[in-house]
Formats: C-alpha cells, sequence, structure tokens
C-alpha cells in the first residue's frame, strides 16, 4: 500500500507539472508583443504630376477644372504576409517540437522606440493624438494629419497583451485593390508611448492587385526632419 500511495505521489506531481507547462504554455500565447524577422522589399512612390501650360488670349473667359493628386509629405505604408510558429526551443534555437500557426490573427505594430513594458494600454485620446501630431512637426487640422486620419470609431475590438478588449479606438481602414477599406489601422497608447497598430486581415486582395496581405499598416513620419522616421516592429499573433 505504502508502495501504491509513493506510486500515485509521484504521478500526482508529473501531472502537476504537466498542468504547470500547460497553463505556462497558455501565458505564453496570450502574451505581450514580440519581434520579429523582417524581410524588406521594394519600395515604390508616385510620381508628382508635371507643370502644364495654357495659351491666355485677351477678352476671353475659359472654363477651368483642376484636379491634383498630391504625395502625402507625412505617411509611410507597409504591407505584406505574416507567418509564425511557437517553437519549444534550446538556448541554441535547436528545436524540440513547434506548432505552425493555421489563420493568422493578431497585430502588427510598430513604435519609434523600444517598448519596454506592455502595461497601461489604451485607444488614443484626441489630446494623445494631436500631440503626436506636434512631436512629429504635424498640423493637427491637416487633411492628413494624425488626428484627422484615424477619425472612424468603428475599429474592431481587439487585445495586446493582457489588455482586456480594446473596442470603438480611432482608425482608418487601409484599401484593397478595389479602393475599398479592408486593413484596420489604430493608434494605441502604451504608458504614453505612441504604438500605430494594423490588425491581421488574413489573405485579403493587397491595394496594388499583385496577391493577398494580411496586413496593411500606416506610420506617420517626422515632417519637421523631412519626412524620415525610424520604427521598431513587433507582432502579437493569436
Amino acid at each position: 500500500m505504502k508502495e501504491r500511495a509513493k506510486q500515485y505521489t509521484k504521478q500526482y506531481k508529473i501531472l502537476s507539472v504537466l498542468m504547470l507547462v500547460i497553463i505556462l504554455g497558455a501565458v505564453l500565447v496570450s502574451g505581450d508583443p514580440t519581434g520579429a524577422d523582417l524581410t524588406q522589399g521594394d519600395s515604390s512612390r508616385r510620381v508628382n504630376q508635371t507643370v502644364t501650360s495654357l495659351n491666355a488670349q485677351a477678352g476671353n473667359v475659359t472654363a477651368l477644372n483642376i484636379d491634383q493628386v498630391k504625395i502625402t509629405e507625412v505617411w509611410q505604408g507597409f504591407y505584406g504576409n505574416v507567418s509564425g510558429r511557437i517553437t519549444l526551443d534550446n538556448a541554441d534555437n535547436e528545436t524540440f517540437y513547434d506548432w505552425t500557426a493555421g489563420t493568422t490573427q493578431g497585430e502588427i505594430l510598430a513604435s519609434r522606440t523600444v517598448v519596454s513594458s506592455w502595461t497601461n494600454i489604451d485607444c488614443s485620446s484626441v489630446t494623445f493624438r494631436e500631440n503626436e501630431d506636434t512631436a512629429l512637426g504635424i498640423t493637427s487640422t491637416w487633411t492628413d494629419s494624425i488626428n484627422s486620419t484615424f477619425n472612424s470609431t468603428s475599429t474592431p475590438t481587439f487585445q495586446i497583451g493582457n489588455s482586456g478588449d480594446l473596442s470603438s479606438c480611432n482608425g482608418v481602414q487601409a484599401y484593397n485593390n478595389a479602393g475599398a477599406g479592408t486593413f484596420w489601422n489604430t493608434l494605441i497608447n502604451v504608458s504614453t508611448t505612441p504604438v500605430y497598430v494594423s490588425i491581421i486581415n488574413n489573405d485579403q486582395n493587397a491595394f496594388n492587385g499583385d496577391g493577398t496581405a494580411d496586413f496593411e499598416l500606416l506610420v506617420p513620419t517626422n515632417y519637421s526632419e523631412g519626412g524620415v522616421a525610424t520604427y521598431y516592429f513587433y507582432v502579437e499573433l493569436s
């Protein structure tokens, strides 16, 4: 009986350890966003319209409709596909076992500073967006300012780490190849750090009609420094 009791105790301890591993695994899956390998493709931009001329003649009154397409001096767009896996590796990155993600869900996040703690996460307020405009030399009343761009409150509910549900954040949808809003973008406040978020929308038509994409991410640049900025990228897959 004592031997059997010892065996039950041993089995209970093993079961307890296995349960702890499962619980820890669940925590890791729903944990904070982490870094990822980035593979950069080609970049391109629209060519500005050329200057045209018309003849003017004394005494004439001429109807003239004008249409200008101006390149934004604020925004950069990133788009592409996302893949990921959960792995059990040692310190030499040798894999004991791994689990490949099926349908990709989650968020792509970008910040101009390294995010040291994914706590105190909230949707951005009007004041927060206006302050971000000011920090980048952007006037908040411009058509393509941050505050003017993120003007919809229909952004779907999402979570970042252990933030709980983030709903009705101000956002905007980047287009697919038919010009329809497909990829939700928003700005969140992570302990006063601005973080730009694209909610993954798996295998949707990309804006350029060249296959599909899982995300299209809008990030602003520093207008006062010539329209450039450096961003750190994070991924949270669920």
